[in-house]
């Protein structure tokens, strides 16, 4: 066998492998993400899974996704639905809803006492170009009071998902649907 082979066997097989086991980098995380991060952790416990994604500890908030892609002729390519957020802010969705609620009416429901509200919202993307993803995440614009010139997006939720390969023409719809109970 050729050594040139050989070495470039050796090398896909053992080397590449070992370089996605390791865990995140924080040194290739830039300014913005770490700045996102501490202020995600603002006024709630946080705790860290396996794969090191920040996971904020609220019992109030449940959240679950479903994504649905469509070819240029409609028909059906993809359907994904979960609840198991690989990174969440509790603060950041707390926000969202409170601010979708200053603006419309948000349907509280009574359940022998405990008092839940229910939102749901879709967001629809027509695809450009020829791409792929392999998670999808409700972003939120979130004002700050101190420079009202600057709204910062915030991570709110994303979920990991099988990777779906998307055509120009495809059209890509996200249902969000967030329930906090109040008290």
């Amino acid at each position: 066998m050729n050594l040139n082979i050989l070495s470039v066997i050796i090398i896909f097989v053992l080397f590449i492998p070992v370089s996605f086991a390791s865990s995140v980098d924080d040194s290739v995380l830039d300014d913005a993400v770490i700045e996102a991060i501490k202020k995600s952790k603002v006024g709630a416990e946080y705790m860290l899974n396996s794969g090191s994604i920040l996971i904020n500890n609220d019992d109030r908030i449940y959240i679950f996704s479903q994504v649905i892609q469509r070819d240029s002729n409609g028909n059906l390519v993809a359907f994904f639905q979960s609840d198991k957020m690989t990174q969440i802010s509790p603060s950041t969705l707390h926000y969202f809803l409170d601010a979708r609620a200053v603006v419309q009416d948000i349907p509280v429901y009574d359940f022998d006492g405990k008092y839940v509200q229910a939102y749901g919202e879709k967001f629809e993307n027509l695809i450009p170009e020829k791409d792929i993803t392999a998670s999808t995440m409700l972003v939120v614009e979130v004002v700050d009071t101190g420079n009202l010139d600057v709204i910062p997006p915030s991570l709110a939720a994303r979920y990991a998902h099988d990777g779906i390969v998307m055509a120009p023409g495809d059209v890509v719809i996200s249902y969000w649907y967030v329930a906090r109970a109040l008290n």
